[in-house]
């Protein structure tokens, strides 16, 4: 069983290196280094999450508000493979776990790289519209 908790700069220390193939392709896309992203992410989400199981960080979400559109948050979550060994709990908690993070907004948004499949499912499966593409990006947004 896991367990979500406020996120540490430990959990950035003990996620980076483990992050899902898909979420490097996305973060190689957008020129980020995955410990940048994840420390970016602690420092700007407030507050920041942490998925752990069996002693380890698994995953960091959060939402950022974006600096020039009040009442917008960008959301986002990074993790690892074993992500895969919780998909039931992750999934049947996602919707609650949105709410939360998303409660400070009007609208939460952001984009997800075109090939990341299993991210694109789970964002259909939250109730995400997408708007546009912009290769190898496509946005997504959804108003609370």
């Amino acid at each position: 069983m896991a367990e979500v908790r406020k996120a540490t700069e430990s959990d950035v220390e003990d996620l980076d290196g483990r992050l899902r193939a898909a979420d490097l392709l996305e973060l190689k896309a957008h020129k980020v280094k995955g410990r940048d992203a994840l420390r970016g992410g602690l420092a700007t989400s407030k507050p920041c999450y942490a998925i752990e199981h069996e002693g380890r960080c698994i995953g960091l979400f959060g939402a950022s508000a974006a600096p020039d559109y009040p009442g917008v948050g960008h959301v986002w979550l990074l993790g690892s493979d074993d992500i895969g060994d919780i998909s039931r709990q992750f999934l049947r908690e996602s919707r609650k776990w949105l709410g939360e993070i998303s409660s400070d907004y009007d609208l939460v948004c952001n984009v997800v790289h075109e090939d990341n499949e299993l991210h694109i499912k789970w964002l259909k499966f939250l109730g995400f519209k997408f708007l546009r593409r912009e290769a190898p990006f496509i946005e997504f947004a959804r108003f609370i």
